[in-house]
């Protein structure tokens, strides 16, 4: 892939994600929505970095800027709209145990 460096680097992230959320004291149907939820936003950020032009990694808050604006400039609507409710989702769990 054209894009593995920035897609190892949000893999790095999503990862750490799940790490920090399951370090609470969370229900294991919690655990499992949110583990997959960040799965398929993974999935997603995988579709759109294949989409775009070459990402030159930085500075990891640049890198991240650069991956978030390919995820919005490069899935399909439909695509997006499921990042959307996934980002919704997880928003939700952290608020309901304070991550």
């Amino acid at each position: 892939m054209l894009n593995q460096e920035a897609f190892d680097m949000i893999e790095g992230r999503f990862s750490a994600h799940v790490k920090l959320f399951n370090s609470a004291d969370v229900s294991l149907d919690d655990s499992d929505a949110h583990y997959w939820t960040v799965k398929d936003r993974l999935e997603l950020a995988r579709v759109a970095l294949e989409r775009a032009p070459e990402i030159q990694v930085t500075t990891l808050p640049r890198s991240l800027g650069d991956v978030y604006r390919a995820v919005r400039t490069n899935l399909t609507p439909e695509e997006l709209a499921s990042w959307d409710e996934s980002n919704e989702a997880l928003h939700e769990l952290s608020e309901k145990y304070g991550t």
